[in-house]
């Protein structure tokens, strides 16, 4: 059996292709429904609780999430659920306080740069949408490719133009639906691929117990290749920095806490909900489908490590291939998948991955498109009219999605892909941090404040392996010596614009307003 040996068969590809032409109709059909700018990008905020947590769980059990934490599964083994650990926590403490997302859901504005301006001013507005759409499409910029290594390790297509043409199909089939039914196509979806990928994620897990010798064979494992997150190495591989260790962990910890609470598409959900009530409990009961987003890939992955283990043959030709840059650590799951799982129900299986890559594409898209026309276009415009907004949502999300496509293409992912995105999550979550929360509940919050705190964000893109070896090559040449490393940037990118917020927004204090109160007129 070789390494892209697979089950996939003829009628695994009909059930794919049936799937991908029923979104396609979504689309047409959602497109009826949209009557103007509230219904393209919050639905019209009629989202209840049952029908906002199956979409936010489809958005956020992205395809891309299942690689990268079967990844994390396969380099880390069980020490890659310390993400499961943080994530949950996050989401009770906001769930039960309300802590941010019922004060902002209590604003009633369509995006968080709205926010900006209601509480600060036009050019914090602009100014904080260009950080976050900016944070934002680095961020997705790898999904397309998680996605088509996926589909590429499991149907065993191991031509790289194969690889390109399927980057390509994938987001033109998203691009359409969404380009035509906003919100509303991206709730239907949503809710279709939360109920498939939840019968998907349960039949590979059901595989890969069983082929782990059941829950017996799942403890015995678990005893045997349990690491500490704390470790800087992996004891379990004998790779020197293959684990987490101390650094990395409290960077993680710091910016995961702050991205449960505050990624826009998360809060895209949150603004879209009927009231603040509904927002918090939104966040409660999230815990349990977001728990099992974080441990049954890091089970696919862990399975995928113990498989390649005990068939020595196939595991020594991944490693090769690996090692020759062929391929990445992320194609171990898609290639163990593929000869454990038999035909037909792989083809499911693929469905459901399919609908994960979806729901996130389209929901991101949609996100970071929506503020590109509310929140740069229309203020710096003088405002536009809701066709106007719609209409450069729908240019944008084109635009987008060219530059995704290009940017999937051509950039190699230094680190494991979880570092990836969590270093560009830091361009806006390190100034968004102190900007809402500080307007939120600290009345000397100024514009001059969110401002210098906004921009600092750029410092994130300072973790990305390539600057980090530029500035080290620079500043810190001597391989013996200080150097810097990704979590040491994080937590420094993190920091500074809460500590460049906080004295500038006493030292320049909003002299238009000393109470609290609004700016000025939103444009809206």
């Amino acid at each position: 059996m070789g390494l892209f040996h697979t089950e996939f068969a003829t009628v695994d590809w009909i059930i794919v292709v049936v799937y991908l032409a029923g979104s396609i109709l979504i689309g047409l059909w959602a497109n009826r429904y949209v009557g103007g700018l509230s219904d393209y990008l919050v639905a019209g905020r009629t989202l209840r609780i049952r029908l906002a947590l199956a979409t936010m769980t489809g958005t956020e059990l992205g395809l891309v999430t299942v690689m990268y934490v079967a990844e994390l599964g396969y380099t880390k083994q069980f020490a890659s659920l310390y993400l499961a650990v943080i994530e949950v926590l996050g989401l009770a403490v906001i769930g039960a306080t309300g802590l941010v997302v019922y004060r902002l859901r209590q604003e009633a504005v369509l995006t968080v740069p709205e926010y900006y301006q209601r509480r600060y001013s036009q050019t914090v507005r602009v100014v904080g949408a260009v950080m976050m759409v900016l944070a934002g499409v680095l961020n997705m910029g790898v999904f397309l490719k998680a996605g088509s290594l996926f589909l590429v390790g499991v149907t065993g297509l191991d031509d790289p133009m194969a690889l390109k043409l399927i980057m390509t199909g994938l987001l033109l089939l998203v691009l359409f639906y969404t380009v035509l039914g906003g919100m509303v196509s991206v709730v239907i979806t949503d809710l279709i691929q939360f109920l498939v990928l939840g019968v998907g994620a349960l039949v590979v897990s059901f595989f890969v117990v069983d082929e782990l010798g059941g829950i017996g064979g799942l403890w015995d494992l678990s005893g045997a290749t349990y690491v500490n997150p704390l470790l800087g190495d992996n004891p379990v591989t004998s790779q020197p920095g293959d684990g987490v260790g101390p650094w990395m962990l409290m960077a993680q910890w710091l910016t995961l806490s702050i991205a449960v609470m505050l990624w826009p598409a998360t809060v895209s959900r949150t603004l879209a909900v009927k009231t603040p009530t509904v927002a918090r409990k939104l966040y409660l009961f999230s815990s349990i489908p977001f728990l099992a987003r974080r441990t049954l890939p890091a089970l696919w992955g862990i399975g995928a490590f113990a498989y390649f283990a005990v068939h020595a043959d196939v595991g020594s030709e991944f490693q090769q291939a690996v090692a020759a840059k062929d391929i990445s650590t992320l194609s171990a799951m898609p290639l163990y998948l593929a000869k454990i799982i038999p035909s037909g129900l792989l083809g499911i299986v693929t469905a459901a991955m399919l609908a994960a890559f979806m729901s996130t594409h389209d929901s991101y898209l949609l996100c970071w498109s929506g503020v590109v026309a509310q929140d740069i276009v229309a203020p710096l415009c003088g405002g536009l009219s809701d066709r106007g907004r719609v209409l450069v949502t729908r240019v944008s999300i084109v635009v987008i999605g060219a530059f995704l496509l290009f940017w999937g293409l051509w950039y190699e992912v230094g680190q494991e892909l979880w570092d990836y995105l969590a270093i560009t999550g830091t361009v806006y979550l390190s100034g968004a941090l102190p900007v809402i929360v500080g307007g939120l509940y600290w009345r000397r919050a100024s514009s001059a404040g969110a401002l210098a705190a906004l921009v600092c964000g750029v410092m994130g893109v300072c973790g990305l392996p390539q600057v980090i070896d530029a500035i080290n090559s620079m500043l810190f040449p001597d391989p013996d010596g200080f150097q810097v490393f990704p979590a040491l940037m994080m937590l420094v990118t993190m920091a500074t614009p809460t500590l460049v917020f906080i004295p500038i927004s006493i030292l320049v204090p909003d002299r238009h307003r000393g109470d609290g109160s609004d700016a000025g007129e939103v444009i809206s």
